[in-house]
């Protein structure tokens, strides 16, 4: 065999490289499925990986399968139709859909590509319309239909998004408290094994957010999220019958058949039936109430009511308030300590710090300053002066949502003294920890986290195990909020005016601290009426 047939059979000529814009395809593809199915893209090209490689069919240019390519991505090895088409002078590609043997192959590519060409080109197989633009408009016109549908959401679906939204203000920014938000869970989806894996904790603005937590009881794990809390309870699942935790058998909105009804439909009337379906207190009906409104006034928020609302069925609604409450704690609506059960107290509590210590720091702090418990035990001491003279309470913690502040007078120092031994002795381990009433639930192992001991979770939230030890060992009935009550009245006998003493409460009118606060025992409005008694005396001072 010569020298010169062995070169041809090998290829030693050189190569000649294909011109890229004026050049020939030197591979085109048959337009069969078995041929796209064995098809397989070398994405290697110029020392490079391409991440799509474009083939083209080998189709005649005389029909409307012109312009028809093959392209495959490199990493999902996916296979689509595409068909390039030049309209307006420009060049442009769409996507006829994605190879999938025996259910879109060339056939069905074919068929769809001859309804593009019918609909957008004239009798001569030009290129009239443009389909991008026709595809975008439908798919615009699909967004909107999504869209208006979106809109009839039931009441459940309208709740699910509220959690997940961890329950904004209706008015300005932010979120509820955690306290608001407690209530509004008990009503929405409580009186279930959902509430149990919550925690209720506040942010350093005073915004409530929710966390969650596993239940050991029930051996569930920590949720992952809302919609794995959701899956986990459905429906009408995890119902708790225990007649301590829910002694009426009540059930929650969620789980209720008001909960699958269209949100946009309820009325008023729907809402109320609801609510009085049980016997309940006029206190509870008021906090159902706000929930329905809460629940309302996210939707209307979020645009989930569409663009013509329907009238806030809520607005109407009125609850007529009983002449005698039934609820335990009214009694003490018009009651104030005397003088003397002050004294009993503020040294029962003294007592009570080795065995409540923080608690009884707590309630001596409010009996001197007249603050309401919610505020006193969000204290910090970053609130409080270097000098010690002055105590700041943030807007974000003040039943007012307004900085307001306390002087620290002779009693406020003392209070302050009793927690320093506190944190002196047997809690000195806390004196890192930023709340002014810390919890002795604290984890100890993480008190070196500067954010676990900066958290909610650190503070003491509640105060009923040390009044409840007041309360039997003094005999003194009465609730803790009565310390507010006692010293708002206080504050106005000894100043004077409800002006002044408006600037040690806090209270924002002179008419909420007259009609609520100043409150005068039996003893006294005797004494008042003896007093007052001597002017009308006559027969007295004809005698005389």
């Amino acid at each position: 065999m010569s020298d010169k047939q062995n070169e041809s059979k090998l290829g030693t000529e050189l190569e000649h490289k294909k011109i890229t814009q004026t050049g020939a395809q030197r591979f085109k593809l048959k337009f069969t499925d078995y041929a796209v199915d064995k098809f397989f893209a070398s994405f290697f090209e110029d020392g490079k990986v391409k991440a799509r490689k474009y083939i083209p069919f080998d189709v005649s240019r005389h029909t409307i399968l012109k312009g028809l390519k093959l392209v495959q991505y490199q990493k999902s090895k996916k296979k689509y139709f595409i068909l390039k088409y030049w309209f307006n002078n420009k060049s442009k590609l769409i996507t006829i859909g994605e190879f999938i043997l025996n259910k879109f192959g060339c056939r069905e590519c074919e068929n769809k590509v001859f309804e593009i060409a019918r609909a957008h080109q004239d009798d001569k197989g030009k290129w009239i319309k443009d389909p991008l633009q026709t595809m975008h408009n439908e798919d615009r016109r699909i967004e909107s239909s999504v869209v208006e549908d979106s809109y009839k959401l039931t009441v459940n679906e309208v709740i699910e998004r509220l959690c997940k939204a961890n329950f904004p203000r209706a008015k300005r920014e932010g979120r509820l408290s955690a306290s608001s938000i407690q209530t509004h869970c008990i009503h929405l989806i409580g009186r279930n094994w959902r509430t149990r894996h919550l925690i209720f904790v506040e942010d350093y603005q005073g915004h409530g957010l929710i966390k969650f937590k596993p239940n050991y009881h029930k051996r569930t794990a920590k949720p992952v999220d809302w919609a794995d809390l959701f899956s986990k309870f459905p429906v009408g699942h995890g119902i708790i019958k225990d007649k301590k935790f829910n002694p009426n058998n009540e059930r929650s909105v969620y789980d209720s058949d008001l909960g699958k009804e269209v949100i946009d439909n309820l009325t008023p009337g729907l809402i109320k039936r609801f609510i009085e379906n049980k016997e309940r207190g006029f206190g509870t009906k008021k906090n159902m109430l706000e929930t329905f409104k809460t629940l309302w006034s996210f939707a209307l928020d979020k645009g989930l009511l569409g663009d013509s609302p329907p009238a806030n069925p809520t607005r109407d609604i009125v609850f007529k308030r009983p002449e005698v409450s039934k609820s335990p704690g009214t009694r003490y609506n018009d009651l104030r300590f005397t003088d003397q059960e002050l004294k009993t107290i503020y040294t029962t509590l003294i007592k009570l710090t080795d065995k409540y210590p923080f608690q009884a720091e707590a309630l001596l702090f409010m009996l001197c300053t007249g603050r309401r418990a919610e505020e006193t035990l969000k204290i910090r001491w970053g609130n409080i002066n270097k000098a010690r003279t002055l105590i700041t309470l943030p807007a974000s913690i003040t039943k007012a949502r307004k900085v307001e502040y306390v002087d620290i007078t002779p009693p406020v120092a003392f209070v302050l003294k009793q927690i320093d031994k506190q944190l002196a002795g047997k809690y000195q381990g806390y004196r890192f920890v930023d709340w002014l009433f810390p919890t002795t639930r604290i984890n100890k192992k993480r008190l070196h986290e500067d954010k676990y001991v900066r958290s909610d979770s650190c503070r003491t939230k509640e105060l009923r195990g040390c009044w409840s030890e007041v309360v039997k060992e003094t005999g003194i009935i009465g609730a803790p909020k009565m310390l507010r009550k006692t010293f708002s009245s206080i504050a106005k006998l000894e100043l004077g005016t409800t002006s002044k003493a408006r600037a040690l409460t806090g209270h924002q009118q002179d008419s909420t601290l007259d009609i609520h606060y100043d409150k005068t025992p039996r003893s006294k409005a005797k004494e008042y009426a003896n007093k007052v008694s001597r002017i009308f005396d006559f027969e007295k001072a004809s005698n005389e």
